[in-house]
């Protein structure tokens, strides 16, 4: 048979209690005129049992309502025989008897389920973080393992370090804020201003030339896609528009760029892993890819980091040069060797076009960056 609801079980266990007090109450009162000496054997006979038998349940269910078993009951008779003041104790142990069994019959639910207002900062970095790293990587674009990795690399650098009055906000909530500002686009990713991001000391780190078995490793995965004689052109460049969601106060003309919009131009110099190792910012949209390029190391000092013959592989509107290849124009890409030319670099070049996506897909605030530029400062 199906389990009584809770309510009905604990009325049917107060009730019971009840009438042992009234027993052992009357069976007091017959010591005291028989004179007695000991009331152990009585409750070792009918010892007091909370929980309700199989045939109590059953005789239980069958009532009409709740309210009926506290009206069934001979309140009445626990009073009588009740007249001098020490007999108060079974008064009080009667009445709070009552009043429990009044609070079940009016009381509709026992224990209800309080739903706790709890902060995103918490469900992120409490609930999502160890139990659902769907959810955690859909609020940071990152996993845990990574944020974990993060956040023990900033955690010891001295902006942290509170300097005023007041203690900072703590690291990992800070990297969490930060985060999710970087993933999102839109309103998602509005903001009044957005602080210093945190450790833009460990730039170098990160942000360096590649070691020889990394190049190595990019010149073989060029070999694997074209032919050997291309395997020394393992950098790739590509430019990327961020645009921007009003126009700047800051001479706005010159961030309109040629897809209609106001933007910023992003240059990235990248290995075929997608990992970048050089990059341009700070130049308006209407920058022309090949003059923001300019401004990369890979540009200024290519005679000493491309050593022998090796190149650099690149758009059609950046500058031919030994050192930098780049597709054939039109007419010259109607040649049919030229069209074989074109259609194998486009083999290579794909993968700077995957990290520019792959870098707009993980941080969505490039997507549409919602920062007014009114001054020099703000472009900054």
């Amino acid at each position: 048979m199906p389990a009584l609801p809770l309510r009905k079980r604990l009325l049917h266990s107060i009730l019971k209690y009840a009438k042992h007090v009234q027993a052992l109450r009357q069976w007091v009162l017959e010591l005291q005129d028989d004179h007695m000496s000991s009331v152990e054997s009585f409750i070792a006979v009918d010892e007091f049992d909370l929980e309700p038998s199989n045939q109590r349940q059953s005789d239980l269910s069958s009532l009409s309502s709740v309210s009926s078993i506290s009206c069934r009951f001979p309140w009445s008779q626990l009073f009588d025989g009740v007249a001098d003041a020490q007999d108060e104790l079974y008064l009080k142990n009667l009445a709070q008897i009552r009043e429990h069994i009044v609070y079940l019959e009016n009381t509709r639910v026992l224990n209800p389920n309080i739903i706790h207002k709890l902060s995103q900062l918490y469900l992120v970095l409490e609930l999502y973080k160890k139990d659902d790293e769907k959810c955690f990587r859909h609020n940071l674009r990152v996993s845990p393992e990574t944020f974990d990795e993060i956040l023990k690399r900033i955690q010891d650098h001295h902006v942290f370090v509170s300097e005023g009055p007041h203690d900072q906000f703590p690291i990992d909530k800070q990297l969490v804020i930060a985060l999710f500002w970087f993933g999102h686009f839109g309103n998602a990713a509005s903001v009044e201003s957005v602080g210093q991001w945190a450790g833009v000391a460990l730039h170098d780190e990160y942000i360096r030339w590649p070691s020889a078995a990394e190049k190595e490793a990019a010149k073989e995965w060029v070999e694997a896609a074209s032919c050997a004689a291309w395997r020394d052109g393992w950098l790739l460049v590509d430019g990327t528009l961020v645009p921007l969601s009003d126009k700047p106060g800051f001479h706005g003309e010159a961030y309109f760029d040629r897809k209609s919009n106001y933007s910023l131009n992003i240059q990235l110099i990248t290995l075929p892993n997608l990992r970048i190792i050089d990059y341009v910012i700070g130049h308006t949209g209407s920058c022309h890819d090949s003059t923001a390029f300019a401004g990369s190391c890979v540009y200024r000092h290519h005679a000493t980091l491309l050593t022998g013959r090796e190149w650099i592989w690149a758009d059609s509107v950046y500058p031919i040069e030994a050192w930098c290849v780049t597709p054939f124009k039109k007419p010259a890409s109607l040649l049919q060797d030229n069209k074989t030319f074109n259609f194998w670099v486009s083999h290579v070049r794909i993968r700077s076009e995957h990290a520019v996506g792959y870098l707009k897909g993980r941080w969505q605030s490039l997507r549409g960056l919602r920062q007014q530029i009114k001054n020099a400062v703000d472009h900054q």
